[in-house]
């Protein structure tokens, strides 16, 4: 008798974006043991969904006053981590991970330091042109916000949410999201235009919302048939898994019966009047105005993954609400001993990490269960290079914020010894996700998990 098997991914799609993928079943050909997880790998020990956010900045930092002291349990933040101090029970400071795969391949360093970001990837040949005449195409594989979408990001409008503040052009300096070789996704710089698209079928009008909830039922009370009928031909394992997701499915409806909140907790920002986003003055603003949308695309679970892209790399643009006319770039390639551009670096670096820390407390602000939306997800502060200067790309100094739902242990300053490549690091918030991933990106450069519980 011939062998009953399914696609890998049999995906019903409902009204008004709600997508419903089978999870990996034995009549599929068995896990694969990469990226398979069932919906209830994906879900907090409170029945909340996990998230994951990338919050990303250019051109290093200044190490003395990012590394912390004393001990992994009981430390002291710097200077630059200052601002983190309300919520040092609430982020893990990750020490000593490397970008080693960013040292390989064609482009120039920035070219490679945010390419490889979140690819853990070398970059294709192209004609991006870089510094000293290099040059290079786009990452040529998917990055890691990607990857965990492709799991998570199925039940929900959007499986992905990426937003910029002032990321101009398109070259391989511009993005950092990839859906997989040569397939950048740029962010959104104009926090309107991003309303629009979240929250723009929020009708107020009464009748038009319960019209949007009744569509939706239909296609879910079909999809719940579809699943019975097919928990018939199937084992007992697979009847387990398709058991979970009929419940997943069935949360779906309750969150989209009540306007898709969670808890409450789903409230569109106010938007207000919207300052140009591409004057370099108004980028606090605009920065502001994108964690607000980010934070309530969590909490309505419009997405579960979601990405915040501050300018580009090697970015030229000054501070002028830090005084600071100098760009960017040119200050962090100046040389150690001139304390004036250390000094602005710092400040620079301080005040990126009190946008970090305005994102915690908006994710923290908003309850979700017994806890709160910062609780079930896994935010992660990511930088191009380690050094400006040198454009060194070894011991990144990387934050991290959240439990992701009890799989990461923050509380800590984390060291990690020896030379491990931060496609360990992708393992293992992949693996805090409920994703059994045990490689990513160029696999010469993982070897295992950087465990965060």
């Amino acid at each position: 008798m011939k062998k009953s098997t399914l696609s890998r991914r049999a995906v019903l799609k409902g009204v008004g974006g709600a997508c419903l993928a089978l999870p990996l079943l034995d009549i599929m050909g068995g896990c694969q043991g990469d990226l398979a997880a069932g919906p209830q790998q994906l879900r907090a020990g409170s029945g909340a969904p996990k998230r994951f956010v990338v919050f990303w900045t250019p051109n290093g930092t200044i190490m003395q006053h990012w590394r912390p002291s004393g001990s992994e349990s009981s430390f002291t933040l710097p200077r630059i981590l200052k601002p983190l101090e309300p919520y040092q029970k609430d982020i893990l400071v990750l020490d000593g991970v490397d970008e080693l795969s960013a040292y390989k391949g064609p482009g120039d360093a920035h070219q490679k330091g945010t390419g490889q970001s979140l690819t853990a990837t070398e970059l294709q040949e192209g004609d991006f042109p870089g510094d000293a005449g290099l040059s290079a195409g786009w990452a040529d594989g998917i990055s890691v916000d990607q990857a965990i979408a492709d799991v998570v990001g199925l039940e929900t409008k959007f499986r992905s949410l990426e937003l910029g503040v002032y990321v101009y052009g398109a070259n391989v300096g511009s993005r950092i999201s990839y859906r997989g070789p040569a397939q950048p996704i740029p962010p959104e710089n104009d926090p309107a235009a991003a309303f629009a698209r979240l929250f723009g079928d929020l009708e107020s009008d009464p009748e038009a919302q319960a019209r949007r909830v009744a569509e939706r039922r239909i296609v879910l009370d079909a999809v719940a048939d579809d699943y019975q009928r097919l928990i018939k031909k199937v084992g007992a394992s697979d009847r387990i898994k398709l058991e979970a997701h009929l419940a997943a499915v069935r949360d779906i409806e309750m969150r989209l019966e009540t306007g898709g909140t969670l808890g409450g907790a789903c409230e569109p920002p106010m938007l207000g009047e919207v300052a140009d986003p591409l004057k370099v003055a108004n980028i606090p603003k605009t920065g502001k105005l994108q964690m607000d949308l980010l934070a309530m695309a969590l909490a309505c679970d419009l997405t579960r993954v979601a990405s915040i892209m501050w300018t580009n790399s090697a970015t030229a643009k000054p501070f002028p609400w830090l005084d600071i006319p100098e760009g960017h770039h040119e200050l962090a390639h100046r040389g150690d001993g001139d304390a004036d551009a250390q000094e602005k670096l710092t400040k620079i670096n301080t005040w990126y990490c009190e946008q970090f820390a305005y994102l915690i407390e908006k994710l923290k602000a908003i309850p979700e269960g017994d806890g709160t939306v910062l609780d079930n997800t896994l935010l992660i502060w990511v930088n191009e290079h380690q050094k400006g200067n040198d454009h060194d790309r070894h011991e990144i100094p990387y934050v991290l914020a959240g439990k992701a739902g009890g799989a990461m242990r923050p509380g800590r300053w984390l060291q990690v010894p020896g030379e491990v490549g931060h496609n360990n690091l992708w393992v293992g918030c992949m693996n805090a996700m409920g994703i059994e991933a045990t490689t990513f990106g160029n696999p010469v450069y993982c070897t295992g998990a950087v465990g965060l519980g």
